[in-house]
């Protein structure tokens, strides 16, 4: 349960936690289930704070600071968290769809089995983050970051991830049918067990990659020379 003096300071908005934050600097936040919908904590530092079930939909969080936080099943959804700072954060089980992550920074967060599904994610980093389970199908990812990253289970199905960056990402049955994944970077990722099927990976760069026998390509796509067209079944 929320710590209710935390909770008020909230509640008032950005200017209001800044300055009761300076009052207390020492304070780690309690919000755990606090509702605080379409609030605007937008600059906050509130690192390291309890989120957890907290009700955050459609929170404006631009620019905020919440490295290690604890925002497990907590609801993100259609929140602002453009240029946020989630690194090394738990998000496990969280609602983060039709959000907005751009340019936010979730390095070493814990993304276990949260639903992204239609989040904006251009250039966000996910560098190695923890997404298994996740459900990102339909998102946007232009140009993320998702070097490194674990992806087991991972669905991607349908999103646009062109110009991307998984290498040395490890995606054992990942689902990337119908995705756009072209200009995309895969060197020395771990593609075993991935189910490409449908999805446009024209001048995807597979060097030093792991694939087999288990590793579903689109029809006729030749993983070994990617440049001349484009190959979708």
């Amino acid at each position: 349960m929320a710590n209710q003096e935390h909770l008020a300071a909230a509640k008032e908005g950005a200017s209001s936690l800044k300055r009761w934050l300076e009052e207390h600097p020492d304070t780690e936040l309690d919000l755990e289930g606090a509702d605080l919908s379409g609030v605007n904590l937008a600059g906050v530092r509130i690192r390291n704070s309890n989120l957890r079930g907290a009700n955050l939909r459609g929170a404006k969080l631009t620019g905020a600071n919440l490295s290690g936080a604890n925002l497990e099943g907590a609801n993100l959804n259609d929140a602002d968290l453009g240029k946020v700072g989630l690194t090394g954060a738990n998000l496990a089980g969280a609602d983060i769809s039709g959000a907005n992550l751009f340019w936010a920074d979730l390095k070493q967060s814990n993304l276990n089995g949260a639903n992204l599904r239609g989040s904006h994610m251009m250039r966000t980093s996910f560098l190695g983050a923890d997404l298994s389970g996740a459900d990102v199908s339909q998102a946007t990812m232009i140009e993320a970051d998702l070097r490194s990253a674990t992806l087991t289970g991972t669905s991607f199905q349908g999103a646009n991830m062109n110009g991307a960056d998984l290498s040395r990402a490890v995606m054992a049955g990942a689902n990337f049918t119908l995705a756009k994944i072209r200009d995309s970077m895969w060197i020395m990722a771990d593609l075993r067990g991935a189910d490409f099927r449908q999805a446009s990976m024209h001048r995807a760069d597979l060097n030093m990659a792991k694939y087999d026998e288990t590793t579903k390509f689109p029809q006729g796509f030749d993983p070994e020379n990617t440049g001349y067209k484009d190959v979708m079944d």
